[in-house]
């Protein structure tokens, strides 16, 4: 009865290229648990599929810079990781429909256009003192946001995020009100 080799055997043999296999063997070891861990964040299973299968290739490219930790855990670390950047896409993609939404392009300046801005800026009012100043700043004044960070003393990262949340509260805002505000 042959002995089940052990990950960090497995991984030697990958790196040494002795044996063709061994990765698969790794790959059909944690699957299931790298799969588990994706599908608890990104909620959908041809995204977790796909979270998956791009955790493997990054680890297969990166194997040589595993240290000998639990292979389990270094692969769902790989994995925890290319989701939250797949769920940050789509927010980012989920936020610019919302710009187009807030401020459609329109060549022809008609009541409709006039109604949605008034309403636009009724929602601006009803935000905080220092989100109507980022608000002021990015899209009134088009100061970069690294530079609306230094202004207030947070991270770009940071600054995003609160544009982000912002806007989504303009979007409530806009969506429950009629637009004969």
């Amino acid at each position: 009865m042959a002995l089940r080799p052990t990950d960090i055997e497995l991984i030697r043999e990958v790196l040494q290229g002795s044996n063709a296999r061994a990765f698969e063997t790794l790959m059909k070891r944690y699957t299931s648990q790298v799969y588990g861990a994706a599908l608890r964040l990104v909620k959908d299973e041809e995204n977790a599929q796909e979270v998956t299968q791009m955790a493997f290739i990054q680890a297969y490219r990166q194997l040589d810079s595993w240290r000998g930790e639990n292979f389990g855990v270094w692969m769902t670390i790989i994995a925890n990781h290319i989701a939250l950047r797949m769920l940050e896409k789509e927010k980012r993609r989920q936020t610019d429909l919302l710009d187009e939404n807030i401020d459609p392009p329109n060549e022809e300046y008609d009541e409709q256009r006039e109604l949605h801005l008034q309403a636009l800026e009724k929602a601006i009012t009803q935000l905080s003192e220092a989100e109507r100043q980022i608000i002021q700043w990015h899209y009134y004044e088009g100061v970069p946001l690294q530079t609306i960070a230094q202004r207030v003393g947070q991270t770009e990262n940071n600054i995003k995020v609160r544009m982000c949340r912002i806007r989504e509260r303009l979007k409530k805002v806009l969506t429950s009100t009629p637009t004969n505000l």
